[in-house]
Order: structure tokens, then sequence, then C-alpha cells
């Protein structure tokens, strides 16, 4: 049976049975059955983490441990406001860290933070990065420039095109589009390349 652990672009978690291409936490979420009881966050450190590292293995939401999320890929990780893991995704951490213009992960953390607890203004979706997360209505897009992917926990949509004036809500935090439009290439779920 699913449980509650699948990340959608707009920070909710829900319960799916697609597992995604990353791991990540926010902290201990959950209680003793498995059941969230937090949906927001417990720390600002909001990371994601390889689902395979050193060939550990983790059984999920141990009661006292932290609670494992799954993201669809990076870009959707990096939309509900997370960033790669200092340890296990130390290359990645390192690369986001000096193109954020940032010094630290505590800094980084803290500024993640201020931008993701709340909703942005709508901009032109002609402004925004590649490979940022934006909402028209309850529906997520990935921006690939020149045409747009509906999201789901499954993987994206067939390419769609969207004028570049239309008004969006963006998804990823401000910081974090700043990151990618300085050039740093996110892992997209293999249905990103199907289009």
């Amino acid at each position: 049976m699913p449980l509650q652990n699948r990340v959608t672009p707009f920070s909710g978690i829900e319960v799916h049975p697609a597992r995604g291409l990353f791991t990540g936490n926010r902290g201990i979420l959950h209680n003793e059955q498995q059941q969230l009881v937090s949906t927001k966050w417990r720390h600002n450190a909001w990371i994601v983490c390889e689902l395979e590292y050193k060939g550990w293995r983790r059984q999920l939401m141990q009661p006292g441990r932290w609670t494992e999320l799954f993201f669809l890929d990076e870009a959707t990780a990096f939309a509900a406001g997370h960033r790669p893991c200092a340890f296990c995704r130390r290359t990645a951490y390192k690369q986001f860290l000096a193109l954020s213009g940032l010094t630290s992960a505590p800094l980084l953390d803290q500024a993640l933070h201020a931008q993701r607890t709340r909703q942005q203004s709508l901009v032109e979706l002609g402004t925004l990065p590649a490979h940022a997360l934006f909402a028209i209505g309850e529906t997520a897009y990935l921006n690939l420039g020149k045409y747009v992917l509906r999201w789901s926990h499954s993987g994206y949509g067939a390419p769609e095109t969207i004028p570049a004036e239309t008004q969006v809500v963006p998804l990823t935090p401000k910081l974090t589009q700043q990151v990618l439009a300085a050039g740093y290439p996110p892992r997209l779920h293999p249905t990103a390349s199907l289009c």
C-alpha cells in the first residue's frame, strides 16, 4: 500500500504508487503508524537525495527517523523548495551553492525557506528559465522554452505550446530560478526526453 510521501511541485505530499528518481526529506513528519502528522516541515534544510547511495537501504518511515519523501525528478524537487543534499549529492550541491551566490548551506536554506513558504506573484511565462515549473490553475507544467510539459506523479505529458505572454504562477523559488538560469542542469524524468 503506497504511503503519503510523494511530493508535488506545489510542495504538497500525496499518496501515489509512483516512486520517482529522487528521495529527500524535511525532517520527521510521520507517526509510528507511518501516517503524516505534519505535511509541512520540521526544519529549514529541505534536501533532495539519491535513491541509492553506497548500497545503504532504509526502511521507510521508521519511528523517530526522518520521513523519506519521493520526487518525480530534480525539477519537481526544486519546485517544491528542495535543494541538493550536501552529503550524497556533493557535486550537485556545490554547483547549486556556487550558482546561488551564497556561501553556506544554512544561508541557502534560510533564503529558500523564505521563498518557498509564500506564493509567488503572476509572471509572464516567457520570463521563466528552462526547467522551472509553473502553474496555471491546479495544473503544473515544466517549462522547456519552446514548449511545456504537463506534470504528473508518473511523468510528463506530451509537449504543449503556451504563449510566452501568458500569466502563470511560478512554483520554482526565485533563488532556484536564478540557479537554473545560470546553467544548473537538473536531472529530468525520462518522459521529458520523449518529446
